[in-house]
């Protein structure tokens, strides 16, 4: 049987230089025959020529434009990206028939990587004909080392920036940019810093330092205009060895995610989990070590103080002392991540005189958290939804935000559960083995992640337990739930539910 043909995921803002590392990649191909898939065909200015390597001594050439290179219509970062993106890639492989060592896919500057491997996996399970052409090995971000600085520390969405979105693509227009400028850092197996040549020592040194404390177990180069060897960017996707990943969905009844970073919560999302260690490069899993050698130059991020660590709890919040903590978080002034900043930011740095400095130096955060609700009745304005609902926890720069992320599977039992993976028993196992914190709560508990400079972590989980429901708060849950579902069972049969409520929490710093 053949074998599906490896592909690689290309992700980057606008202006990070995917372009111009395509173009190199198809000029320096080393005789590999490589399809690629593009958002827009004019912009990339690829001509015949390049593609076709028309060469008449090369016999592994792609004979047109129109067949080595297929162009995405929809350059929307969300779901309706999947369908194309299948179809295209039929098109390219001609249903198979097209000899081709690896396929390169150029996504959007706005496209969540995760996203789209995580469509690709549910086409996979589906049995979609193009998972059988093709599969997903890798993905390269690039990061444009001389606006990073900027780019973490602004107030913008990308509906804001010129270009970065087409009309009508609301979905994207939303995006935070430095929530949207770690997620494509976090996904990636390679790393790009690239326009080294236009930013200065610091600037360079900050945005590979704290790329590599947001994904510590990518690789890294730093490269000038793109240019980077096509073995070293095609990486295992040129040999037979598969990239180790995982896929630890939440619970949404419909669909599954398999990527905490996510926040659409039309569908259910995860979080990562590690049985052992492991000594792939290009695992993604960051829960375990790894290490490089590469001839490029690096940095570490542990010159610059960058650690992390994981805040875990099986209780929920009160979410009025959450919320509370939350508006007296440190927003740094400046709009640059400088080098100082990444330093440790002092009190000159932080926005007035803020009574809670136990965040400060925290350049990202994200996770799940379980709230518990401050209104149990059946009347107007309840937020009873709370007890079921995951909330995501996402802050980058000065952006922070809780919004709903679908169910929890503790509100099904276990035998509910298990027809959603049917097709993934394993996934199965490991939520009851890692995620089922007790059979009276399920899955629901707190898992926050804390990246940053001189974190004092003693404060922040001192803080945040501080959050969390106290022993005769609890009692006060278990007698409110109790009464809600005796409530529940009384109700006329077929009637809704106070637990089909939806809602949201959001804090935009």
């Amino acid at each position: 049987k053949k074998k599906p043909v490896p592909t690689i995921l290309l992700a980057g803002f606008l202006g990070s230089g995917k372009t111009s590392t395509l173009k190199h990649l198809l000029e320096n191909n080393q005789n590999i025959k490589i399809g690629t898939i593009v958002n827009d065909v004019a912009s990339v200015n690829i001509d015949a020529k390049l593609i076709s390597n028309s060469d008449s001594n090369n016999d592994n050439r792609i004979d047109s434009m129109a067949d080595g290179v297929v162009e995405l219509q929809n350059g929307c970062a969300c779901c309706s990206l999947a369908d194309e993106l299948l179809t295209s890639v039929e098109r390219l492989t001609e249903g198979g028939k097209r000899e081709l060592d690896a396929i390169v896919v150029e996504l959007s500057g706005v496209a969540d990587p995760v996203a789209v491997r995580d469509n690709w996996e549910q086409a996979k399970i589906q049995g979609h004909p193009a998972t059988q052409l093709a599969d997903l090995k890798r993905t390269v971000t690039l990061v444009d080392s001389s606006t990073f600085g900027t780019d973490w520390m602004t107030f913008d969405v990308a509906g804001e920036r010129e270009s970065w979105t087409e009309p009508g693509d609301d979905c994207s227009a939303v995006r935070k940019v430095p929530e949207l400028l770690a997620e494509q850092v976090e996904a990636a197996n390679l790393l790009l810093i690239n326009k080294i040549d236009l930013a200065g020592e610091k600037q360079v040194k900050v945005a590979s330092g704290l790329a590599r404390g947001l994904n510590e177990n990518a690789s890294i180069m730093e490269v000038e205009f793109g240019k980077v060897d096509v073995k070293e960017l095609l990486g295992k996707a040129l040999g037979s060895a598969d990239d180790n990943s995982h896929d630890h969905s939440h619970h949404d009844h419909s669909s599954e995610c398999s990527e905490p970073a996510c926040t659409d919560d039309s569908h259910s999302h995860s979080h990562d989990h590690a049985t052992s260690d492991c000594s792939d490069p290009e695992c993604t899993d960051t829960s375990h070590s790894h290490s490089h050698d590469h001839k490029t130059q690096t940095t570490s991020a542990d010159q610059l103080g960058i650690t992390s660590f994981v805040y875990r709890a099986s209780t929920p919040f009160n979410s009025q002392r959450l919320m509370a903590l939350l508006n007296r978080w440190p927003i740094p002034i400046k709009d640059s991540l400088d080098f100082g900043l990444v330093m440790g930011l002092g009190e000159d740095d932080i926005d007035d005189a803020v009574e809670n400095k136990a965040f400060v130096g925290v350049l990202r955060s994200k996770g799940f958290c379980w709230m518990a609700p401050t209104k149990w009745s059946n009347s107007a304005g309840n937020d009873v939804w709370r007890h079921d609902t995951a909330m995501y926890w996402s802050h980058a720069g000065k952006h922070f935000g809780i919004t709903s992320a679908g169910k929890w599977w503790g509100c099904l039992t276990k035998e509910q559960i298990k027809p959603y993976f049917a097709n993934n028993v394993k996934e199965y196992d490991r939520i009851m083995a890692e995620d089922w914190v007790s059979e009276e709560w399920g899955d629901r508990r707190q898992e926050l992640v804390f990246i940053g400079s001189k974190l004092d972590e003693a404060e922040i989980r001192a803080a945040l337990d501080a959050c969390l429901c106290t022993a005769d708060e609890m009692e006060v849950y278990r007698a409110q739930v109790r009464n809600i579902l005796e409530a529940s069972f009384s109700s006329v049969k077929g009637g809704p539910s106070l637990f089909d409520v939806g809602g949201m929490d959001h804090i935009d710093q």
